[in-house]
């Protein structure tokens, strides 16, 4: 077996370093003279959107970098900076602020990475570029989400232009967002949503609470119905003629236990002179103001009724038309 000399050893190393070195330096960014890149961002259109409990409204974009070299570039590092837009926002960009023209404000999110608190928000994306032939393309999705379920918010359009490096730029030719490279304006793009009427419901329960007799006057009782609609929104609440098997309108439903029936009505007024039910006329109405709005159910039970002792009740839907 042939014997090496040890300078050969040290001069192959030399060699292979060096060739990790080149391979290397090819895959990083390159700098901010040797690419061009621009930015397009599309706009993030929520559509119709209900202010009100339990509602998911989110929506999403897209980002897209391109880039030209005359060099024999690999990657190109580019970071897109995102403002406010003028809609203003909270520190920070969280969260970020849709408006009307008649003063109206709706708090949104914009994020990478998907939807939900996890993703944080979106105040810079890094991204690398690769180049084939001089020449590379990237996207990606941006998210957006209206934030709070609260229908303060008037109906109608918002939104929140971007426009200018101070709402989107882009810096081409940099290792990290923390590097500030050649920066440009980005084209505008905006972001709106269609606020549309919506309401909340809340229903508590009407307890007669120990009855000793019926046989020396009614027995009364009140609940309450809290709603809440957007503001501007005309409503009416009714009510079902719940569940006794024989119930002729709402001053004579029928509470039960068992096989026997205790009748009562349900009204509108402390006069027990409105009855509230489910037909045009029976019916509570009221305009949404974005605050809630508090109902009393007045409750009677009907004097001179025979039945046995128990426990009765009844089950009575309650329905907002909007």
């Amino acid at each position: 077996m042939p014997v090496i000399p040890a300078a050969f050893f040290a001069r192959l190393r030399f060699l292979l370093a060096g060739l990790t070195l080149a391979l290397m330096a090819t895959l990083a960014p390159t700098p901010a003279q040797a690419a061009t890149c621009e930015a397009s961002m599309s706009d993030i259109a929520f559509g119709p959107v209900a202010l009100r409990a339990g509602s998911t409204n989110r929506s999403s974009g897209t980002l897209t970098i391109t880039c030209s070299s005359s060099l024999v570039d690999v990657l190109v590092g580019v970071c897109v900076r995102f403002g406010p837009g003028d809609g203003g926002a909270a520190a920070g960009n969280a969260p970020r602020y849709l408006r009307n023209g008649a003063g109206g404000v709706v708090a949104y999110q914009l994020r990478r990475g998907g939807f939900g608190a996890g993703y944080g928000t979106l105040n810079t994306a890094y991204l690398t570029v690769p180049l084939l032939l001089g020449q590379g393309q990237v996207s990606i999705p941006i998210y957006g989400e209206v934030l709070g379920a609260s229908p303060g918010a008037p109906t109608g359009t918002y939104e929140s232009l971007f426009s200018g490096t101070a709402d989107i730029s882009i810096s081409t030719g940099v290792l990290s967002c923390d590097l500030l490279g050649t920066t440009r304006a980005v084209p505008d793009f905006r972001v709106s949503a269609e606020i549309v009427p919506s309401c909340e419901l809340s229903v508590g329960s009407l307890d007669f609470g120990r009855i000793r007799g019926l046989g020396l006057g009614p027995v009364d009782g009140t609940g309450a119905i809290d709603v809440r609609c957007t503001e501007g929104t005309g409503y009416s609440v009714s009510l079902g003629m719940g569940q006794g098997p024989a119930v002729s309108g709402p001053t004579q439903r029928q509470m039960r236990n068992g096989g026997s029936l205790l009748s009562y009505g349900l009204y509108r007024d402390a006069g027990y002179s409105l009855p509230w039910g489910d037909t045009a006329g029976s019916r509570a109405s009221a305009t949404g103001d974005g605050n809630t709005q508090r109902f009393t159910v007045y409750g009677r039970i009907h004097q001179g009724q025979d039945t046995r002792i128990g426990t009765y009740t009844d089950n009575v839907v309650v329905t907002v038309n909007y």
